[in-house]
């Protein structure tokens, strides 16, 4: 749907919406692919929304008397393992 959030552009189209609806309605596999390869068009092609090649990323500094640390891809943040060692 045009109202997401996945990529914040408050962008809005009916014509979208409409073709997610039916293809989220559809069992024919073949008709399905093709309702999302017209949906596609309009985000990529017609309307220029998205960018197929963005994503967001995001840089972790850690000290190196920081131990077990892990950054989730997805998710939130959990240090419950995480601990120091030979900290001055």
């Amino acid at each position: 749907m045009s109202n997401a959030g996945i990529a914040p552009t408050n962008w809005k189209s009916d014509k979208y919406d409409n073709l997610i609806k039916e293809a989220a309605n559809t069992i024919d596999p073949a008709k399905r692919t093709d309702i999302f390869k017209q949906a596609e068009k309009i985000l990529v092609y017609d309307d220029a929304v998205i960018s197929p090649g963005v994503w967001r990323f995001k840089n972790t500094y850690v000290r190196k008397y920081v131990k077990n640390y892990m950054s989730p891809t997805f998710g939130n943040l959990d240090l419950k393992y995480t601990y120091t060692e030979g900290r001055e």
